[in-house]
């Protein structure tokens, strides 16, 4: 499959707000015009979607108009990069009505987080566009960004050579002030190279299941999640199941929040359940805590060549993220 990247982004360019998933509560509009102007701060103009604030019941207005809103968007030659408001949990309703062929004859960026991985890897699967992993309005920019993220998002979509990515030694939950920093660990020794997909696992399953996943031959595949060690242990067994771990070159897993059972007995390391699942391979695994819900992410741009060694805690982005 042809790799399509989207061109890259200059002072002045549309970014347009979408919400393809999940409902903005009334609650949340202050961060949201607060994540419109860091987006400003950058030089960038904002557009909403029209439905961008619809609510039926936990989704971002009816599934009619939210792939209304999805598929004018790409067809709009003012707007350069789109982003989703926020995840959610429906996302998957809008792939068999997504003009697939559009979006390949009109490359944009196209960024989220969450349920976001549906949308990001099935848009790559069907088209070969590069989308970009990390960023979203709400939970990202509708947030203090510390200065390493700013200069990540001006690396990866106004210049387009990110290079190396280094621990953030000042990690911290976004929300939780028991969680002990997170720091790079390797789960299992190694070096690869790869081509970079992956995301929230609970959605990768997902959209297995429809049909909308992509090849994981050869690739470097990331994951992050928000369900209990039980559940997760569920989800990483689908992946296996599937055959996904035979084809993939590295691992790299992030945070996964609420991965914690109350009950000490039953709890467990997510590591350790990966580390299980996995016995029958030998590809590397490194463990950073720049990927996953309530913690500052790295943009991880699906379809881009990368590199890890898990013995030396090295992740690089290895081409080019833009045109």
């Amino acid at each position: 499959m042809e790799i399509v990247k989207p061109k890259r982004l200059q002072k002045g360019d549309t970014v347009e707000i979408i919400s393809p998933s999940g409902a903005i509560r009334p609650r949340l509009q202050e961060q949201f015009y607060k994540g419109v102007a860091t987006f400003e701060s950058f030089g960038l103009k904002v557009k909403l979607g029209k439905h961008v604030f619809d609510q039926y019941y936990y989704s971002a207005g009816t599934r009619d108009v939210r792939i209304k809103d999805f598929n004018d968007v790409w067809r709009d030659p003012e707007v350069k990069m789109i982003l989703m408001s926020q995840g959610g949990y429906t996302a998957n309703q809008l792939l068999d009505s997504i003009d697939y062929e559009v979006i390949k004859n009109n490359p944009k960026i196209f960024a989220g987080i969450s349920d976001g991985t549906t949308l990001l890897n099935a848009i790559f699967a069907k088209t070969g566009l590069v989308t970009y992993h990390g960023p979203d309005l709400l939970w990202t920019f509708g947030r203090k960004m510390t200065e390493l993220f700013k200069q990540n998002f001006i690396k990866t979509f106004f210049d387009g050579n990110v290079g190396e990515l280094f621990e953030n030694k000042n990690w911290k939950h976004q929300e939780r002030k028991d969680v002990r920093p997170m720091r790079w660990r390797s789960i299992r020794n190694g070096k690869a190279t790869g081509i970079l997909m992956g995301g929230h696992v609970e959605c990768l399953s997902n959209i297995m299941l429809a049909g909308y996943a992509p090849n994981f031959t050869n690739s470097i595949l990331f994951l992050e999640g928000t369900e209990d060690a039980a559940h997760l242990d569920a989800k990483f067994e689908v992946l296996r199941l599937n055959g996904v771990f035979e084809k993939i070159n590295g691992l790299i897993i992030g945070w996964f929040e609420e991965h914690e059972i109350k009950e000490k007995d039953r709890n467990r390391e997510v590591s350790d359940i990966i580390l299980e699942t996995t016995r029958d391979y030998s590809f590397p695994i490194l463990e950073i805590g720049e990927l996953g819900h309530n913690v500052e992410n790295y943009v991880l741009p699906i379809g881009c060549k990368a590199t890890i060694d898990a013995d030396k805690k090295y992740f690089s982005i290895d081409e080019p993220t833009v045109l």
